[in-house]
C-alpha cells in the first residue's frame, strides 16, 4: 500500500492499520503520477510491448522470460537489492562503477511502441493463444491461488528467520 500526505498522525495509524492486517506500507517522500508500483509497472509494459510489436519475442514467451527470471527474485527483493547483489562481492558500489556507465547503453535501446491497432490485435492474439481459452474467473481465481501461495511460503520463512 502506498501512502502520501504530510506526516501526521491519521497517517502514521494509516501505516499502523495496514501492518496489523498484513501489508507492507510505502510511504511516498513526493507526490508523483502512478505512485511507485504502477510507475516501474507501466515501464516493464512498454517494453514488453515494444518487443512483441518489434517482433522479438511472443506474448508467452515474454511473460515466461519475467516470471521465470526477474519476477522470481521480485518476491523478495527489489531493484536495488538485486543489483547490489548484482555487483558480486563489490556490490552495488563495483556494479556502478563497473557497469553502471553501460547502463545508459541499454536504456537508450529501450522502445516506446506505437499503440495503434496491429499492436492490439498482436497482444489480443498473443493473450488469447496463451490462456487457451481459460476463462477470466478462472485466470484470476488461479492468480490469487498462486498470490496467497507465494505470501504464505514468505510468512513461513519470516517466522522461520524470526526463531532464530
Amino acid at each position: 500500500v502506498e501512502l502520501y500526505g504530510p506526516e501526521t498522525e491519521l497517517v502514521e495509524r494509516l501505516v499502523d492499520f495496514y501492518r496489523r492486517i498484513g501489508k507492507q506500507p510505502v510511504m511516498l517522500r513526493k507526490e508523483m503520477i502512478g505512485h511507485i508500483a504502477n510507475r516501474l509497472s507501466s515501464a516493464l509494459w512498454r517494453e514488453a510491448l515494444y518487443l512483441l510489436q518489434e517482433g522479438v519475442a511472443s506474448v508467452e514467451d515474454i511473460d515466461l522470460a519475467v516470471t521465470a527470471g526477474p519476477g522470481l527474485r521480485w518476491a523478495i527483493q527489489g531493484p536495488f537489492l538485486t543489483y547490489h547483489l548484482g555487483g558480486g562481492q563489490g556490490g552495488i558500489r563495483h556494479y556502478l562503477e563497473h557497469l553502471g556507465p553501460s547502463q545508459e547503453y541499454r536504456w537508450a535501446s529501450l522502445g516506446q511502441p506505437t499503440m495503434n491497432d496491429e499492436l492490439y490485435a498482436q497482444v489480443i492474439h498473443g493473450v488469447e493463444s496463451a490462456t487457451q481459452g481459460q476463462s477470466l474467473p478462472d485466470l484470476f481465481s488461479e492468480r490469487d491461488r498462486q498470490l496467497t501461495a507465494i505470501q504464505q511460503a514468505l510468512a513461513i520463512n519470516v517466522k522461520q528467520e524470526e526463531a532464530l
